[in-house]
């Protein structure tokens, strides 16, 4: 049986300069196509997703054609603790 390995995970802020409620919902739905979740509240709203690697590029490429140019990239899924308790 072959292990699926993750290449990267993302945090994502939902509010950056430039992001109107459009983009936002865009963000949402590219995000649940590959599995993520939304997490924080108001202005501290992020999205968080894991992807493997082959994915890694394509996923960036779409991230910032929507407008999304800020975020955070964990190389294999290694989430900070505190990240962890927020979702």
């Amino acid at each position: 049986m072959s292990e699926i390995t993750f290449g990267s995970s993302y945090k994502i802020p939902l509010t950056q300069w430039g992001i109107n409620n459009s983009k936002k919902l865009q963000l949402k739905s590219l995000i649940g196509s590959y599995g993520g979740k939304i997490g924080g509240k108001g202005q501290d709203s992020f999205a968080v997703v894991s992807m493997q690697d082959k994915k890694d590029m394509g996923f960036i490429r779409k991230l910032r054609k929507i407008g999304y140019f800020q975020f955070e990239m964990f190389e294999n899924s290694d989430f900070p603790e505190n990240l962890k308790k927020l979702l």
